[in-house]
């Protein structure tokens, strides 16, 4: 380890051209046995901490994108990571072989991207074959005031998919329907907390395209999204009031609702904003289904690997359920999960129930240089 070079990790820089970054995210066509991490660097040279990236669990279960994908991709979640001035994308086979300085200059590999006009501006190789960086440039920005929201006939006022932007030419399928809606599942997007509320829907443009052009899902996963700021973003296409079958919770996007909020609720509790637009809109989503938010569903579920539920077997959970209560996942991280009580109080028209203890300051991991990994056979995650 003359080199400094943590054993069983690979690292590799991103850069824009000397743009900004945006929004970053990894990507497979294999089944991969590493863990990745992602730090960025700000405007004054200045790293951050190393941030292990959230799988997207539903990459490979049915979704409107199952028709037309052509093989197996897998991902993570897009993380927002604002005006970075670069990242570093390290993938490790232990989770301890984390690196604390900034890694030697010869271990990278300065990758161009292209021009910033594109939504998705590359995809670039990185030091595992399998896995490519994807950098999300999303078209410029919206301005959104309280003029342009659209009200739901007694519902909350939400921003649709045209006043968010839209690119309804990358769409590539038709809906498809439930027959009936049995739940709601909340995630969190992860990524970083620090945005304004215009960049909020820039991060909505970003998710998007990532769903549909990179993991080949046709449209965004999730049915409706949520900002700290209280913003409510129509998600899939077909209409808020619909059973439009997402891609959000593997094994089960048919007969539930994906609401994820914008931000890494693993980092910080939810803003009172937050969580007072997801229990209004819900309520009045589980309103329309005559659902009580405080009750419990039984769903069905399908296969998908990191389910907790066998095929065929159903699950009983509650009707507002957490993405950890049907997959093996952190989501919507542990003060998203928190919140919880306070969203289905919201929905059932009650009172919000405030978090017992603050939203902790994180500091960064120490670094463990990890022995040699033993070979093993990839297998699925």
């Amino acid at each position: 380890m003359a080199d400094g070079r943590p054993v069983g990790a690979a690292v590799q820089r991103i850069a824009n051209n000397g743009k900004p970054l945006k929004m970053v995210a990894l990507t497979w066509d294999k089944p991969i046995d590493a863990t990745p991490y992602l730090r960025v660097q700000d405007k004054t040279g200045r790293w951050g901490p190393w941030t292990e990236l959230d799988t997207v669990d539903s990459a490979g279960s049915p979704g409107p994108g199952e028709r037309r994908r052509q093989k197996y991709v897998g991902g993570t979640e897009p993380l927002w990571v604002g005006d970075a001035k670069a990242a570093e994308v390290l993938l490790t086979r232990s989770r301890r072989a984390i690196p604390a300085a900034e890694t030697q200059s010869g271990l990278l590999t300065q990758l161009g991207i292209g021009s910033s006009d594109s939504i998705i501006a590359t995809l670039v190789d990185t030091v595992l074959s399998a896995v490519r960086a994807t950098v999300i440039t999303p078209r410029g920005l919206l301005s959104i005031g309280s003029s342009v929201l659209t009200s739901l006939a007694g519902g909350p006022k939400v921003i649709s998919r045209a006043q968010w932007g839209a690119d309804e030419r990358i769409r590539c399928s038709r809906p498809r329907y439930s027959p009936q809606l049995k739940g709601a599942v909340v995630h969190h997007t992860a990524g970083s907390n620090d945005y304004t509320p215009q960049q909020s829907a820039e991060i909505v443009r970003g998710i998007y395209a990532y769903h549909a052009q990179v993991l080949n899902w046709c449209d965004i996963g999730y049915n409706v999204l949520v900002d700290k700021y209280g913003q409510i973003f129509e998600g899939a296409y077909g209409g808020l009031g619909r059973n439009v079958e997402g891609n959000h919770t593997g094994g089960f996007n048919r007969s539930t609702l994906g609401l994820a909020m914008i931000g890494d609720l693993n980092e910080a509790a939810p803003t009172a904003q937050m969580v007072s637009a997801t229990g209004r809109f819900l309520r009045w989503r589980l309103g329309l289904a005559r659902l009580s938010p405080v009750g419990t569903s039984a769903l069905e579920a399908r296969y998908f690997a990191d389910s907790k539920f066998a095929a065929g077997s159903v699950a009983d959970v509650p009707t507002i359920a957490a993405h950890s209560d049907l997959n093996h996942t952190d989501c919507p991280g542990l003060y998203g999960d928190e919140a919880l009580t306070s969203i289905r109080a919201i929905a059932a028209g009650g009172t919000p129930i405030v978090p017992v203890r603050p939203s902790p300051t994180r500091a960064a991991p120490t670094p463990v240089v990890a022995p040699a990994p033993v070979p093993t056979a990839p297998s699925a995650r």
